[in-house]
């Protein structure tokens, strides 16, 4: 039987629960992705790999995180990639595009610089 457990109920936010039971969830998901750098924090994710396999994966969350109740957040959705990079997957284009000298991962510098 399938249900949807709306924010309602469950932990309160700031509950230190909150993060564990919601980790709890997706791993499964970003464990089964196929992408060279697979990392999750909380509600984020980072993936990396050559354009095809990453629009492949994204496409694969976008799918299965709808039949979790799960949507990307439009606002917080970024591509880091040098410019001129070709990108045909309509998903991947509608990120936004940042430099990977303007790049940060849990707030670090990606590169040297």
């Amino acid at each position: 039987m399938r249900f949807r457990l709306f924010s309602q109920k469950g932990t309160q936010q700031g509950d230190p629960l909150g993060p564990l039971l919601f980790f709890n969830t997706v791993q499964p998901l970003l464990l089964s992705l196929a992408s060279q750098l697979n990392l999750g924090y909380l509600d984020d994710f980072t993936l990396g790999g050559n354009v095809a396999t990453v629009a492949q994966v994204v496409s694969r969350i976008v799918e299965l995180g709808f039949k979790m109740g799960l949507i990307l957040n439009a606002a917080k959705r970024e591509r880091v990639a040098q410019f001129g990079l070709v990108v045909d997957d309509p998903i991947l284009r509608s990120f936004s595009r940042v430099e990977p000298v303007d790049a940060t991962l849990f707030g670090s510098p990606t590169v040297p610089g």
